[in-house]
């Protein structure tokens, strides 16, 4: 179909230059030369837009760079996307700018979007004369004027014109979303190497009181997490100035703010004095326009977000924006890492498998980092072979200080392709590699993790207590009562749950918890589902809570409310799934006389990596099917939860 199309547009093409040709030799008597050069113009722009449908495009290297290419290695042209949206799932910005571009020429007009596109292409080549006069469209547009102000201040920075960069930044800064325009501010002035002044933005935009949220949907944790984005910052650019001792006091105030994270502030204040793992450079002027161009697009998505919750809605579906604007901050600096892979991890998390590993095979150099995030996408495309062999790269390129994160990473990928030898000779060797209490427990928490994948639940123990020991967080709490209750350790398991509630007794999460291992390893019932009642009254659009608390009334017997729930669940984390979410819809389907429903439930859990015991559990049911009744039908307990603002201590 792809060849019928191109063809076509290449006659169109031929057939318009003949036109071209004949309009040459015998213009209108009254088209005066001026006017014959503009048609004549216009026609060559309208022969070069075709011309990209066959996959040559007019756009920089750096851009080039991304096209995603065809068995014969050549770009796969416009027509494989049905919108510009598709070629950035695809992490091909080639096609996205050029398509873009075709639109102005394709109109006749300037449109302000496409302009900004096309204006930060000619910065991307370095052509900043092209950028600036592209981007005045973007600048003089009503809807676009902030965009194209923020564009035309790098621009010039870029140019090496920062007075002029600064004096333009300063007219839009205070209008730009969230806290991009302090951000923005505050790396241009640094890359002009005014980093006084750039510090002094960090300090205006820190609080003098920090408070830390309370859970994670705590309204607090949004700005909290922008508090500490601001502090790191700061605490760089304070030590590259040789202000340790100032850098570390940032970290302290953190500390003090939420003190159950010491292990992980004491391991940041020991980076900072040693700089261990740091980039030590100074800020070049393209990293830091990269960097706030990420900063811009994040704050949209959090403005998404927050319009989604006023609306009682969840924010769903792939960010088109976030990923456009992190795609290009990529074309700017290419060799960011940190940039690169969470562009990956966002369209792994939608499912663009393909697009991740592309966006990984096009950086400059591979890393470590890389290499994993393409063992990671090769394993969904079901490529294991590759996967491995990506793995043995990952593991040869680890420097010294990168060797912690790259083996912690590794074993899991390892349980993925259910290697059980590799990953655990992993999970027992790679403890040793850390340097601080922090890197320790993480380490021993990703072991234990592993353990309990292939069901070896005694040595996972050992490493959730180790974890806990050194690092005694709620999280770490939490896991070790997992992994308890896997060691038939089920009531000092609950013990600590309990003891976790009625530390935060209106945290949704924490409430599913303790809920959903009631359902799990008691047969209190009952208490469950009010529990789970109140966490899905607390955050109705989470799917976990979905789940359990569907779960809860499967439990008692209400199997058309718990296929309700549980589909609702498995519709609200699509495009993904989840191995216990299509478990249970498989056990409910089979007692609903669904029988087939069931067993294209049971496949889809098998096929998402559950672990060990599980498999066999789902193999079990896709021969056999279930054995006996449903759970006996029971009436519905009352969900009154004392006070609608909170949970009392009693009901824990």
């Amino acid at each position: 179909m792809k060849s019928q199309l191109t063809s076509a547009f290449a006659l169109f093409a031929t057939a318009l230059a003949s036109c071209a040709t004949g309009a040459a030799e015998t213009p209108p008597p009254q088209m005066s030369e001026e006017d014959r050069a503009a048609v004549d113009a216009r026609k060559q722009s309208i022969l070069g837009a075709l011309s990209a449908y066959d996959g040559v495009y007019d756009v920089s290297d750096s851009a080039m760079a991304t096209a995603v290419l065809d068995a014969n290695g050549d770009p796969v042209g416009l027509l494989a996307y049905a919108s510009p949206v598709d070629a950035v799932k695809a992490g091909d910005m080639a096609a996205f700018i050029a398509a873009m571009k075709n639109n102005m020429e394709r109109d006749g007009v300037d449109i302000p979007f496409s302009a900004a596109i096309a204006s930060f292409d000619a910065a991307v080549d370095e052509d900043y004369d092209r950028a600036l006069e592209l981007v005045e469209t973007a600048v003089d547009s009503e809807d676009m004027t902030l965009l194209g102000g923020f564009l035309k201040a790098w621009y010039l920075a870029l140019d090496n014109r920062f007075d002029e960069a600064v004096d333009i930044h300063r007219t839009v800064g205070g209008r730009l979303p969230g806290l991009t325009g302090d951000l923005s501010l505050a790396a241009l002035l640094e890359a002009a190497g005014r980093e006084e002044e750039a510090l002094a933005v960090y300090s205006a935009i820190t609080p003098s009181k920090i408070e830390a949220p309370d859970h994670e949907f705590d309204p607090q944790a949004i700005l909290y997490s922008h508090i500490r984005l601001v502090i790191s910052r700061q605490a760089l650019l304070l030590r590259q100035l040789g202000r340790v001792d100032e850098a570390k006091a940032l970290y302290a105030r953190l500390a003090a703010a939420e003190p159950e994270q010491a292990a992980s502030f004491e391991a940041a204040i020991e980076q900072i004095e040693t700089g261990r793992g740091l980039d030590d450079t100074s800020l070049e002027t393209n990293s830091a326009f990269a960097r706030t161009l990420a900063d811009y697009s994040l704050a949209l998505a959090y403005q998404r977000m927050i319009r989604s919750a006023f609306a009682g809605q969840q924010a769903s579906g792939f960010d088109d924006t976030k990923a456009a604007f992190d795609q290009l901050a990529l074309l700017i600096d290419p060799d960011n890492e940190d940039l690169r892979l969470s562009v990956i991890a966002d369209l792994y998390d939608e499912t663009f498998f393909d697009a991740a590993l592309h966006v990984a095979e096009v950086a400059p150099e591979p890393t470590a980092g890389l290499q994993l995030a393409k063992a990671q996408s090769l394993i969904r495309l079901g490529e294991t072979d590759r996967s491995r062999e990506e793995l043995s790269k990952a593991i040869e390129l680890a420097e010294e200080d990168e060797q912690l994160g790259t083996y912690s990473s590794a074993m899991l990928i390892f349980a993925l392709l259910d290697d059980r030898e590799r990953a655990t000779e992993l999970a027992e060797s790679t403890p040793e590699l850390a340097n601080s209490d922090a890197e320790k427990a993480n380490a021993h928490a990703t072991s234990a993790t592993i353990y309990s994948q292939f069901g070896e639940f005694e040595n996972a123990l050992f490493h959730a207590r180790a974890a806990r020991e050194l690092d005694d967080t709620h999280d770490r709490r939490l896991a070790l009562a997992n992994a308890l209750a896997d060691a038939d350790e089920v009531d000092e398991a609950l013990e600590l749950i309990r003891a976790e509630a009625l530390r935060r007794p209106n945290d949704p999460y924490m409430l599913n918890t303790l809920g959903y291992f009631l359902i799990e390893n008691t047969d209190q019932y009952s208490e469950a589902y009010r529990v789970l009642a109140r966490a899905n009254a607390l955050a109705p659009n989470d799917p976990y809570i979905s789940d359990s608390y569907g779960w809860a009334r499967y439990r008692l017997g209400d199997l058309e409310g718990a296929r309700r729930y549980i589909e609702q669940a498995r519709r609200k984390l699509e495009p993904n799934t989840h191995w216990e979410i299509e478990d249970h819809l498989g056990d409910i389907y089979w007692h609903l006389g669904r029988k087939e429903d069931a067993r294209e439930a049971w496949q889809a859990a098998l096929d998402d990596y559950p672990r060990e015991e599980t498999r066999r559990n789902l193999v079990d049911k896709l021969e056999n099917g279930l054995q006996g009744p449903p759970p006996e039908e029971q009436p519905l307990p009352d969900v009154s939860l004392g006070d609608d603002s909170e949970v009392n201590r009693q009901d824990i």
